[in-house]
């Protein structure tokens, strides 16, 4: 017995020992990161439609809370709290984009109609250098094409918006589907990450709370930024007396909000109709108004509002919204900032660490 144990304790079993315990624990690790990694590959498909639930999910707790307490029942709650949802954004959304696209199509008839008849021509030629130069471009240029290109631009733009919307059906589709299961299974969703974080609790509450005031600070940006950009296109077609000036803001409002369209898919078409029905003062001011005033503005004011909130610096919050949409796409607009808060704020807890380490 004696020598079993001294055969147990010897230096070479011993050693022998621990080089199977260090060759356990790298298999671990390499099947742990590779798991990680394969469960990463198959997340990032729905990477999209996982961050918008996630900031709709944060957006609407207080509602869903509200609710809870009047219904007392989970899913149903849930239910009623993702309905209200689809009402406030998808609805306008897709009527708004329906009747812009309309509207394109109506004004793209009217510009062609203007170019087609030569009635533009005269119009322009009423202006002494404009008639010189006119007659100049119409050498060198095939303005009634240049003209159509732009048009077809336009339409082609919003067309394939919507084409890239039905495309993507299925995951605004998953992104509401999702939104009920976090609305209605936050609470057992929270405790699995507080189990599997490798953060203690009070730590994981503080990314908790970082993450939800990221998400609240980019919203209000985005709305506040379309908004600005929605009035200041509306106040100058109110200025030019264009029609409509308050429903072609709120148009442009909402634009500004959408990926891939924003208010130059009014404006744009508003000037070149104006330049073709011979009021050329009208459609200089309104182009240099959008591209220089309304283009402009969001890459200012929406670093400043997320800079504020989030008490970051103005570029660090102009990169992450950059960079975010760089790298993730539309999403990125959510998950740049997180990304960049969330990573700043575990930097901290490291840095806590590693003080209080060294002052034992």
């Amino acid at each position: 017995m004696q020598n079993e144990t001294e055969k147990i304790h010897s230096p070479v079993l011993s050693e022998e020992w621990n080089f199977r315990n260090q060759i356990r624990l790298f298999l671990q690790l390499a099947i742990t990161i590779a798991s990680v990694l394969l469960c990463y590959l198959m997340t990032l498909p729905f990477l999209a439609s996982l961050s918008w639930a996630l900031a709709l999910a944060v957006l609407f707790m207080p509602l869903h809370r509200k609710i809870c307490r009047k219904i007392r029942k989970p899913t149903f709650s849930a239910i009623v709290t993702s309905a209200i949802a689809i009402i406030i954004l998808v609805i306008p959304v897709l009527l708004i984009t329906i009747r812009v696209v309309l509207e394109i199509d109506r004004g793209s008839t009217l510009i062609m109609n203007k170019v087609e008849s030569g009635e533009w021509q005269y119009n322009l030629e009423k202006f002494p250098y404009i008639g010189k130069a006119l007659l100049w471009a119409e050498d060198q240029l095939d303005i009634p094409s240049i003209i159509d290109n732009l048009t077809s631009f336009l339409t082609t733009q919003v067309t394939s918006f919507l084409k890239s919307s039905l495309i993507q059906i299925v995951v605004i589709v998953l992104t509401f589907y999702l939104l009920f299961f976090f609305l209605r299974d936050r609470n057992q969703i929270l405790r699995a990450i507080r189990r599997f974080s490798p953060l203690c609790g009070h730590e994981t509450n503080g990314l908790f709370k970082i993450i939800g005031t990221t998400i609240r600070a980019t919203v209000f940006g985005t709305i506040a930024v379309a908004a600005v950009q929605g009035f200041l296109a509306g106040f100058m077609f109110w200025i030019l007396d264009l029609p409509a000036p308050l429903l072609w803001g709120t148009i442009m409002t909402i634009l500004s909000v959408i990926p891939l369209l924003g208010a130059y898919i009014i404006w744009l078409p508003a000037s070149i109709y104006l330049a073709l029905d011979g009021n050329l003062i009208y459609a200089v001011i309104l182009a240099c108004w959008g591209m220089f005033v309304v283009g402009t503005i969001d890459n200012i004011l929406y670093p400043i509002l997320i800079s504020r909130k989030l008490r970051l610096h103005t570029i660090v919050a102009f990169i992450s919204l950059a960079g975010g949409i760089f790298v993730f796409g539309a999403s990125g607009i959510v998950l740049g900032p997180i990304t960049l808060t969330a990573s700043a704020y575990l930097m901290h807890i490291w840095r806590t660490k590693t003080i209080c380490n060294k002052r034992r």
